[in-house]
Parts: structure tokens; sequence; C-alpha cells
């Protein structure tokens, strides 16, 4: 996604948080979008395609999700249809999630393992990442099939990469290996 996008994702994202965070509806929202992103995430190209008229497209919202999600996502999905953005909406989840956990005073840390990690192991590192980050901590686990073993972490900005592939690449500096 172009950079422009992102920063116009953004701003919606940040529209609907202050109107959601008016009515006390950010968590509901925000678990709106996401299951909205998700099911709609096939019809993106039909959904983003010129030829097929606004009103089938807002049909769409109107009837197949309108039991499903608040008027004021329905609100939000038809104003990016109006405006031909609606292939910013995974985006514009992506942030509207990441206002809803600064404002709760969490952070995401997107972690990588080459298997699942154990729940005690999970708590372990969680806690020392609450310690670390001074702030409540969210794990999204993923699996990389690449790793042979070991962990990297991206909390923010940092990286930690304890990956058997990142301790090689550190003992190879240490011992002054090119």
């Amino acid at each position: 996604m172009r950079t422009a996008d992102r920063t116009l994702a953004r701003r919606y994202a940040r529209a609907l948080f202050a109107a959601a965070a008016g009515k006390g509806r950010e968590e509901v929202v925000a678990e709106e979008l996401r299951a909205c992103a998700g099911a709609l995430a096939s019809a993106r190209g039909w959904l983003g395609d010129p030829r097929v008229p606004l009103a089938e497209k807002k049909q769409l919202v109107a009837g197949d999700l309108a039991d499903r999600i608040s008027e004021l996502t329905a609100d939000f999905l038809r104003l990016l249809i109006d405006r031909k953005r609606f292939d910013l909406l995974p985006q514009a989840a992506e942030d509207f999630s990441a206002l809803l956990r600064r404002k709760r005073g969490v952070a995401r840390a997107l972690v990588f393992a080459a298997r699942p990690l154990p729940e005690a192991d999970r708590r372990r590192l969680r806690q020392r990442l609450e310690s670390f980050a001074g702030c409540g901590v969210e794990l999204e686990m993923r699996l990389d099939p690449d790793l042979l073993g070991g962990l990297r972490v991206r909390l923010g900005d940092w990286v930690l990469d304890n990956s058997l592939r990142g301790q090689l690449r550190g003992l190879k500096e240490a011992i002054g290996g090119d």
C-alpha cells in the first residue's frame, strides 16, 4: 500500500475512532471492522470495480452485513464506498485497533516462532515484554518456517532477534568473521 493511502486510512480510522469513543463503542467497532475486513476480503475487487453501481455495493452493507454490525460501522463502510476508498478498509481496521490499544495503554508485540509456544512460555514472554515496554502487551503469534529455532519479536520500532540464525550471526560478528 502506498504511503498516501496509509495516511488516508489512518485519517479515516481516527475520525471513526472519535465518533465511536463519543458513544463508548470503540471495542465493538474495532471487532466489527476486523470481522468486516476479513469477511469482505474476497469481495474487495468487486467493491473496487468502478463498473459496479454504488447502490449495488451499498446493498451488500445494507443487506448482508446490516444485522451483524452497528449503524456506525455500516455508515463507515458506506462512506468508504461513496468515496471509492473501500480498499483502505483493512488498513483502517488495523489503525483503529492501534488507536484502541493506545487508549488502553497496551502495545502489540509481533512474535515469530519456529513452532507454537506453550502457554507458560507465552506468559513469561508477555511479562518480560511488559516490564521492558512499561505497559501492557498483546502478543500476536506467527509461525515462521524459516526460523530453525528461537524467536524474533517486533514491539513498535524495537526488534529482538533471538532466533538461531540471529544468534549465529551475532557469534560470527563477535569473532570477527565476514
